[in-house]
């Protein structure tokens, strides 16, 4: 008999003509990977958000509101026999714990990011402080998930390495064609913890000598008026088939986050034989991948570390073939395993 889980995340979903629809891509996977071994439940908020990728709606259950979201998290709480895992820390979560605890239920916390530094660049530091100690509130009483060892100072805790990297994203990648342009690509939302704002300011000081230099900007979210012919907007990519195709369109991933726990992007862009950038506040997560390299939050430094991959790219290539990834598969065995 399966286990059941119910997840609960503050990520909104949207809903269009029947059907449900989330902007990240680990709902659907959590959904997926995991419905083998339990019988897995969503607790999830409605919003206005951009459908990209669908999830099943006969086990999700969408709120409106506070009052919605209350009544079924209670009827979950009452009714059902369950485990629960909370992804990250914000006051719906927050809320959630409060009244998991109250019912003395099982409740795993899954951090995929350092939370206090994206609070204290979005409201400032007054609140991150107060975001870390509800954090290590909810720590204490937790079964902790953390994807690096810089996220959470409680001394026990699960490390799982994230991945969505199959059979697809290892096959047929082809390298990058030399020619007189050099195309950098940015996935993900638009966001101001993301640094997508920073490095478009940046990138319009960028030149490249005797080559054409171009970037592509591949997601959803404010975006923000640009007069330069050189910067291409594209909407997010569900299928995995045309994202792939994406990154085999160009030369360099640039990943400017001012913080990231565990991110894909990087993973898939190595697995795709294309070099990544990213810059210093999230240094840590190159850890020893050959291809990845890190630069000053700087035009002149990242001019440079763009001349250098040109000028070095087969030298570097050889390099990355050393290198080893997590997967989807190994990933959610780790999961699994933690869960029970």
């Amino acid at each position: 008999m399966k286990k059941n889980l119910v997840i609960i995340n503050n990520e909104k979903c949207s809903i269009k003509n029947g059907e449900i629809f989330c902007e990240n891509i680990e709902i659907k996977s959590l959904n997926q990977n995991l419905k083998s071994k339990y019988d897995v439940k969503f607790l999830l908020r409605e919003g206005n958000t951009a459908p990209v990728y669908k999830i099943e709606k006969s086990n999700t259950k969408i709120s409106a509101n506070i009052f919605s979201f209350t009544k079924n998290l209670f009827t979950s709480a009452i009714k059902d026999r369950s485990e629960y895992l909370i992804i990250s820390v914000t006051p719906y979560t927050f809320y959630s714990f409060l009244i998991l605890l109250l019912f003395r239920k099982k409740i795993f916390l899954y951090l995929r990011s350092d939370g206090k530094k994206e609070i204290s660049l979005i409201f400032g530091k007054s609140l991150s402080f107060l975001y870390k100690i509800i954090e290590n509130f909810m720590s204490k009483f937790s079964n902790l998930i953390v994807v690096n060892k810089l996220i959470s100072k409680k001394e026990k805790y699960f490390l799982v390495n994230p991945s969505q990297i199959d059979k697809e994203w290892l096959t047929n990648s082809k390298i990058a064609k030399e020619n007189s342009e050099i195309k950098l690509l940015y996935v993900g939302r638009f966001k101001i913890e993301k640094g997508i704002y920073s490095l478009i300011n940046l990138f319009k000081k960028v030149s490249i000598d005797n080559k054409n230099i171009s970037l592509t900007l591949v997601g959803q979210g404010n975006r923000p008026k640009v007069e330069d012919d050189r910067i291409k907007f594209l909407h997010p990519i569900s299928d995995k088939k045309k994202l792939i195709e994406e990154y085999d369109r160009h030369k360099i991933l640039i990943l400017p986050s001012y913080t990231e726990g565990h991110p894909q992007v990087l993973l898939e862009s190595l697995v795709r034989q294309r070099p990544v950038i990213v810059f210093q506040e999230i240094k840590h997560v190159v850890e020893n991948y050959q291809g990845a390299f890190v630069c000053e939050r700087d035009y002149e430094q990242l001019t440079k570390t763009i001349n250098y991959i040109d000028r070095n790219y087969e030298d570097i290539l050889k390099g990355m073939s050393t290198n080893s990834y997590p997967t989807k598969e190994s990933f959610f065995g780790q999961l699994s395993k933690i869960l029970g």
